[in-house]
């Protein structure tokens, strides 16, 4: 076998396509249920920072917060500033902000720009974001803000009478039957409504007090008469005084059904508006999203579900990297390449550079053309045992309710039936056009994360001495031989990228093409090389899982333009038509 490094990058590939297929709920005849799932790989995976998402904030507290707390640590906010003493005083500068409450509000913006990541359908498996960047939380508001239900039905004659004597006894009407405010008898009810809970209040307050003192328990069988009383006078005000009338004309109003349409749309908003928050530290909000298990990020949590996952030489035997073949199971192979080059992933180690700035590169960062693959390594290692661990992450989103896709009887305004997806994986894939793009035709719901992957072999041959230029214990600045030959870059085996060379420093970037914030498969991670073992810590993304949202919206705009038919009139044909013409 010539390139078993190759051969064992194809079959940790394999393995886990496979958890990801079993991660998924398929029909009998084994097709995905729904629209299906897209799976966009990486070229390289992206190595991910802790400190970047460890521990974000989050709108229920959270450990974060929670422990801030326990501490006292939490941002003492204080009294309100006094007023300047003189006009034109410059005014106190604001103390400055608690360390760990920045970086957990840090490590919320940067989650939630990752999960605001938006690619476009492909069906060869390949990782494409669109040509200038889209984002999801963009689509999704510009969606629900067109979202308009059909017309609602009338209400019947003898319901609407019911809403008309009710509104009569809660409200003061005019003349053409506008509310001008609440009746009196509303207000009586409102009135003793809150005398009654507020005897309900002091009786308890009493009795609190009574179980704590000895001397007032003793007497509160007595005592506790005149308390239960005010109770009982308050309730007999209030039920005498309309209540049950009230109480009716609410429950009528109350009641009046509106349409599903109506009320899922609003329910949609209101939520989208809700987890619409400040986590910028600028006057612009992005919706809070978080991502599931908490440690997906900390290479050191052992209790968020991790799996291993180990390849040994005689488990890739059968992978043959000459023809890149996989028994034809992935097409992800058939773009690889074991020699180097542009031809897509690499199979097999190799040393790669990018082939231009971050400011000339398309939206497609993760497209062969955004790096350079050197031949530095000939991939002579052989007897490799390589083991990392892995695990699906799931994207959660409280401001999506993806129900919305799934309802009948609605349209967006200005737009066609199915301009938002069409339900299929095919017919949106691989789109050029820009004007035929559907606006959300899938959704990010899952990544596929690694860590702590480990390589080890007795016979590395001449990879050995590239690797140990780069990550080797002697490794220097003055090592430059493989920085030239790398363009200054880094090493991967496939799609796991080691990073730079220890000595080659760069900063974070806003990657992918979109504003999620993440590392560059270039930096360093702390990646070591003894000798016999090749050790990469940390996590890194190598893909992300998509649903294809159904088919909607379900109806065209009716105010738009019939389209026309592709149909031509033809002349019709009758029996007359048909009979041979007359001398």
């Amino acid at each position: 076998m010539s390139n078993e490094p190759g051969s064992a990058i194809l079959a940790i590939f394999d393995q886990l396509i496979n958890v990801v297929k079993q991660a998924h709920p398929v029909r009998s005849d084994g097709k995905p249920l729904g629209g299906g799932v897209v799976y966009s790989m990486m070229v390289l995976g992206m190595p991910v920072e802790p400190k970047d998402y460890m521990n974000p904030w989050s709108p229920m507290g959270g450990a974060t917060l929670s422990d801030m707390s326990a501490k006292g640590t939490l941002p003492n906010v204080g009294a309100a500033p006094a007023p300047a003493a003189a006009t034109g005083a410059t005014p106190a500068p604001p103390p400055p902000p608690d360390p760990k409450y920045a970086a957990a509000m840090e490590a919320a913006y940067k989650t939630a720009q990752l999960c605001n990541l938006l690619l476009q359908v492909t069906t060869d498996g390949t990782y494409l974001e669109y040509p200038t960047g889209k984002h999801l939380d963009f689509a999704y508001e510009s969606i629900i803000s067109a979202m308009q239900p059909g017309v609602m039905p009338t209400i019947s004659a003898a319901v609407q009478q019911q809403i008309d004597e009710a509104q009569k006894v809660l409200y003061e009407l005019d003349t053409d039957g506008s509310i001008l405010g609440k009746s009196k008898l509303y207000k009586t009810y409102e009135k003793n409504s809150s005398a009654y809970a507020l005897a309900k209040a002091l009786y308890a307050t009493a009795m609190a007090q009574a179980k704590s003192d000895p001397a007032k328990a003793e007497i509160w069988p007595m005592t506790s008469a005149t308390y239960q009383q005010t109770v009982d006078d308050a309730y007999d005000t209030w039920k005498t005084e309309g209540a049950d009338k009230v109480e009716r004309a609410l429950d009528i109003i109350g009641s009046v059904g509106v349409s599903l349409q109506d009320h899922m749309v609003k329910k949609g908003r209101q939520l989208f508006d809700a987890y619409n928050l400040g986590l910028a530290g600028v006057p612009a909000n992005i919706p809070y999203s978080y991502i599931e298990p908490s440690g997906w990020c900390d290479p050191d949590d052992d209790d968020s579900g991790w799996q291993q996952l180990t390849v040994t030489s005689s488990q890739y035997q059968k992978y043959d990297t000459s023809n890149r073949s996989m028994g034809g199971q992935h097409s992800w192979s058939t773009d690889s390449s074991s020699t180097g080059g542009s031809a897509g992933v690499m199979v097999g180690f190799a040393a790669f550079g990018g082939s231009g700035s971050s400011g000339s590169a398309s939206g497609q960062s993760q497209a062969s053309s955004q790096y350079h693959f050197s031949s530095a390594f000939k991939n002579t290692a052989k007897n490799l045992t390589i083991s990392l661990e892995y695990a699906l992450c799931t994207i959660t989103r409280p401001w999506l309710v993806s129900d919305l896709f799934y309802m009948n009887g609605w349209y967006m305004i200005g737009n066609r039936k199915n301009s938002i997806s069409d339900g299929t994986e095919k017919n949106q894939a691989n789109l050029t056009d820009i004007s035929k793009l559907p606006l959300l035709p899938m959704i990010p719901q899952q990544m596929l994360v690694i860590r702590n992957v480990v390589i080890t072999t007795t016979d590395w041959g001449s990879d050995g001495e590239v690797l140990n230029d780069a990550y080797g214990s002697a490794q220097d600045s003055s090592s430059s031989n493989f920085s030239s030959e790398a363009g200054s870059a880094g090493v991967c085996l496939g799609f796991i990228s080691f990073g730079g060379s220890a000595s080659h420093s760069q900063s974070h970037a806003q990657g992918q093409g979109s504003n999620w914030s993440a590392n560059t498969a270039t930096d360093h991670f702390g990646a070591t090389f003894d000798g016999s073992t090749l050790k990469i810590p940390g996590a890194q993304i190598i893909a992300f899982l998509s649903d294809i949202v159904p088919a909607c919206p379900p109806l065209d705009d009716p105010t738009l333009p019939q389209e026309k038919s592709d149909k031509t009139d033809k002349p019709k044909v009758s029996a007359e038509t048909l009979q041979p013409a007359k001398p």
